[in-house]
């Protein structure tokens, strides 16, 4: 998908990533093995946009910053993954709010991300 990426504008971008993170949440819970497999590809489908948007001038996955706030907590959820490294006060502060408040699996996908950074199992680039 990554190559087909290159000649969408940072805006068309951030609304296939908006989309496809809707999407993924919705995939959830993969109790189903069909399941399974869309969150995954949703998945990977992100990591190539992100890819697009990271390669561009200046880091443009700062476009996705505004997601933080989304009425959608698998939006906020893979806003706030994917912009760590750029804002990471901001999103922690948003992980936090869906570690505690928002429905599973993004309350947990949150927790999770926070121990990983805060135990420096990751680092967020």
């Amino acid at each position: 998908m990554n190559g087909n990426l290159s000649h969408l504008s940072d805006e068309d971008l951030r609304n296939l990533f908006t989309d496809l993170a809707i999407k993924q949440g919705d995939a959830w819970p993969p109790a189903d093995p069909n399941t399974i497999g869309r969150y995954d590809k949703l998945d990977f489908e992100i990591v190539d946009v992100m890819e697009e948007l990271q390669s561009r001038p200046g880091d443009a996955r700062r476009i996705l910053i505004p997601l933080l706030e989304h009425e959608n907590p698998h939006v906020r959820l893979k806003t706030a993954t994917n912009a760590f490294a750029l804002v990471p006060e901001q999103a922690r502060r948003a992980l936090q709010s869906l570690h505690e408040s928002a429905p599973a699996p993004a309350c947990h996908a949150a927790g999770r991300f926070l121990d990983a950074v805060d135990m420096g199992m990751y680092v967020p680039t």
